[in-house]
């Protein structure tokens, strides 16, 4: 079965960074499957100002804006062509226009179709935030957050973030076609961190084996780090070139205010994260 792969490519303000795509698109090849890119461009549309236009040219600004918009959409379609040629692997492209405020949901929306989406966004944009928080929740299927930075991406060895909880359950169920493939898979549990029944980990490694997939379980300490550094630390020495967790395991708001796994992997991604709500 060929998975099939949802790619958002934003372009306004903060257009999404071409640096991860080659990443994103090497993983999709890897595993067979099919990306269908969706580049959105902004229509902010006319805005009647009198004053405005007088003082700061209001109309001018926005058809430079959408003009910036579509260019910027034209190169990031010619990447992902040419990626899809490199990789030999199937691509669809799409485009389409909402106003600006509309792209995050309109992305989550049309995501809820596909088997996984690929998600690339920049650390230091909160469009860009807007939008992988968007699908990651909205969609109602898992996605690949990879990093911007050169980093190893591999599947020989895999990682589980496992706390017993719905959300990382949520997350190997949704990883069983990729942990399939993967020769080494490791389960982390934070010592530190919430408690974990040693019984739900020995269930965990009897459901991977159900399913052909055999899993070491490691103990590790947070620490002073934060739980979602330190998880991605952990599956790095382990050799993980790939970290499957859930997201938000607590509520949102809670997640919020106090921090979390989900947050700081959104803001500083160490290796591809394979998410799941």
């Amino acid at each position: 079965m060929s998975l099939s792969f949802f790619l958002p490519l934003s372009t306004y303000p903060d257009p999404t960074p071409k640096g991860s795509l080659l990443r994103a698109f090497d993983m999709a090849a890897t595993l067979g499957g099919e990306v269908t890119a969706l580049a959105h461009e902004v229509e902010i549309g006319e805005v009647h100002n009198v004053l405005g236009d007088a003082l700061v040219n209001v109309s001018g600004m926005i058809a430079a804006a959408e003009a910036r918009s579509h260019t910027t959409a034209q190169t990031l379609i010619d990447e992902v062509n040419h990626l899809a040629n490199r990789f030999q692997i199937n691509l669809t492209v799409r485009s389409a226009k909402t106003r600006p405020e509309a792209a995050a949901g309109f992305f989550a929306a049309q995501a809820r179709t596909f088997d996984c989406s690929l998600l690339t966004p920049t650390a230091s944009s909160d469009n860009q935030a807007a939008i992988a928080e968007a699908v990651l929740f909205g969609s109602g299927g898992p996605a690949w957050l990879f990093p911007e930075g050169e980093v190893t991406s591999h599947l020989a060895s895999a990682a589980i973030a496992w706390d017993g909880g719905r959300a990382a359950a949520r997350a190997v169920r949704d990883a069983l076609p990729i942990l399939s493939v993967v020769k080494h898979v490791t389960i982390l549990c934070a010592t530190d961190d919430k408690v974990v029944e040693p019984a739900s980990v020995g269930a965990l490694q009897d459901y991977l084996r159900h399913h052909g997939i055999a899993a070491e379980a490691h103990l590790f300490s947070r620490s002073e780090h934060s739980i979602g550094e330190a998880l991605q630390q952990a599956a790095i020495e382990r050799g993980a070139g790939l970290l499957v967790m859930g997201a938000y395991g607590h509520s949102r708001i809670r997640e919020f205010v106090l921090g979390g796994a989900t947050r700081t992997v959104l803001a500083n991604r160490l290796l591809p994260i394979l998410m799941s709500h």
